[in-house]
């Protein structure tokens, strides 16, 4: 999978904006490639403002012409996300280090929020389920683990592997949102 990596505070301000994270994640979760009327109507903005926003992410390289068609004699434009992974130089000290921690904090807590959300639908469809039945729509995991490094490199490597492996839409498959954080927990990092 390619990687787009933001090194600039123009760049890094683009793909913050709110809007344009909304975006991006309706076009990832539905897997299809929509109009700017399609995504305005998921979202409740005007199609304008959506053209305004994917111009931006294309000029980014997140999202990308997928096809035009002939709807009622009018040229409708279809996009799609680029399919890449970002990187926003979290490892940058620089004066960009605040607005990549909180764009980290917001990516995070839209993942939880939608997890929540999902949760809370499975419970009104499925009042009387047990926890076994619901697990099978997703779960929050945490805990330690204990890794030698050669460990360590291999579940990093997996795991990166098998999100590349799955990141592209396909029809016989459904959208997981995911927010994975693993991090060496060594007090002394230096022993």
């Amino acid at each position: 999978m390619n990687k787009v990596k933001l090194t600039t505070k123009k760049e890094l301000s683009i793909y913050m904006n709110p809007v344009r994270q909304q975006l991006l994640r309706q076009l990832n979760i539905t897997g299809i490639p929509m109009t700017p009327k399609m995504l305005a109507d998921k979202l409740n903005i005007s199609a304008s403002g959506v053209q305004h926003h994917i111009k931006k992410l294309i000029s980014l390289g997140l999202i990308e012409l997928d096809h035009t068609e002939i709807i009622n004699g009018i040229t409708a434009s279809f996009y799609k996300p680029t399919y890449v992974t970002v990187q926003i130089g979290l490892e940058k000290s620089d004066e960009t280090a605040p607005q990549r921690e909180a764009l980290t904090q917001n990516l995070i807590a839209q993942v939880y929020d939608g997890f929540q959300s999902t949760k809370e639908k499975l419970l009104k469809k499925y009042e009387n389920a047990d926890s076994e039945f619901l697990n099978q729509w997703g779960d929050i995991v945490t805990g330690v683990l204990y890794l030698k490094e050669e460990e360590s490199k291999e579940l990093l490597s997996m795991i990166s592997e098998y999100i590349r492996l799955h990141a592209i839409p396909d029809a016989d498959r459904t959208p997981w949102e995911y927010a994975i954080i693993l991090y060496n927990a060594k007090e002394n990092l230096d022993d």
